[in-house]
């Protein structure tokens, strides 16, 4: 699933998938109890999946989770699947003790500029969810030998 969100973002040349990263990755976050990875079958097949970690802001100790990936295919892409996954987030957080979960929509496309098809889906989302937007995520290319003055 990865690769197909990697895929429907178009940058797969900019950002493949490594499959023994990805791996190796996951297995390293999942060993850790306040990591929890949440999936959406349909028969035996993987449709869609969430990552999500509680963590605290460095100068304040209050709970809180981060969900660092969340993604349904795009064949089954329907509200239910996706409001599932996010009230299974909810529910974790919220047996961690987090105050408030934080989700970031950004995705950037080969040329580092916005997708902005898949932020603005995702950001309908989330504002259906009634999460409240706080600001902006921006990305800096430090291959392409232009440095700000």
């Amino acid at each position: 699933l990865a690769r197909e969100q990697i895929r429907e973002a178009g940058i797969e040349s900019v950002l493949p998938v490594d499959d023994v990263y990805f791996t190796k990755t996951v297995k390293n976050v999942l060993i850790k109890p306040t990591h929890k990875l949440f999936v959406v079958e349909e028969g035996s097949t993987l449709v869609g999946y969430a990552l999500i970690g509680v963590t605290t802001k460095v100068w304040n100790p209050t709970a809180y989770s981060i969900i660092h990936y969340f993604f349904v295919h795009p064949s089954v892409r329907n509200p239910y699947k996706a409001d599932a996954l996010f009230q299974a987030c909810a529910q974790f957080s919220k047996e961690q003790g987090c105050k408030f979960m934080e989700i970031g929509v950004s995705l950037f496309n080969q040329d580092f500029t916005v997708a902005e098809s898949y932020v603005d889906r995702a950001s309908k989302f989330y504002e259906h969810k009634q999460c409240n937007y706080t600001g902006d995520n921006f990305v800096y290319n430090l291959e392409d030998g232009k440095w700000a003055a």
